[in-house]
């Protein structure tokens, strides 16, 4: 966590705490010690309060009564629950994209080229998510995109990609490479019914991970 020169503001804040617990430096179930943490960021203790309050409100941060405040915990009915809402709301985008998202297939069809041809865990890892970014930024409703923005960050905490890369590097290449197709070909709901599928099957992986660690 870098430690902030001024004072900042809650919403600064608020980032700043988000990403530490998305990239895994404060661990599920850490309690937060707003003191503390004013001190590292810069801050007054009041944006910490604040930014903690709205992060619950995120799902990223529970409140205990009278112990404060700790990072929420993982487990497997967070994954159960949050897959199927990623699904629903990417395939929701595909399919308001309309001529907006047949415009981004070369897009989409470098990015998954590159990831294909990459190596590295973290580096695929990134790729991946910067599809799932391109194949759903088309959309034009604000809410919705807001929305997948607070989903996937609770699943970049869960899905153990960054360290593991991707369990089938191949089939998921191939499966991008299927939803391409279909949206070039103007089908976008058939694309929504394939990206379904695609989220399906990536439940199977964290949830097998989670139990396995394979």
């Amino acid at each position: 966590m870098h430690t902030l020169k001024r004072t900042r503001t809650r919403d600064q804040v608020r980032a700043l705490i988000r990403q530490t617990i998305i990239g895994g430096e404060l661990a599920a179930g850490t309690r937060l010690d707003e003191i503390g943490l004013a001190a590292k960021l810069g801050s007054s203790r009041t944006p910490v309060r604040e930014a903690l309050i709205a992060l619950e409100e995120e799902g990223l941060v529970r409140s205990r009564p009278n112990h404060g405040f700790l990072v929420a915990p993982l487990d497997e009915q967070l994954v159960r629950e949050l897959y199927p809402i990623l699904a629903a709301l990417e395939a929701a985008a595909v399919e308001l994209g309309g001529e907006a998202l047949r415009a981004q297939v070369p897009t989409l069809k470098d990015i998954n080229a590159r990831l294909a041809s990459e190596t590295g865990r973290a580096k695929r890892y990134q790729l991946d998510r910067g599809f799932h970014r391109a194949l759903t930024a088309p959309c034009a409703n604000a809410q919705l995109l807001r929305l997948l923005e607070q989903h996937w960050n609770h699943a970049r905490r869960v899905d153990g990609g960054q360290a593991r890369g991707m369990a089938n590097h191949e089939g998921s290449c191939a499966e991008h490479a299927q939803i391409i197709a279909v949206i070039e070909g103007g089908d976008l709901t058939r694309a929504a019914e394939l990206l379904r599928k695609h989220w399906r099957d990536g439940q199977k992986v964290v949830l097998r991970w989670m139990e396995t660690g394979k």
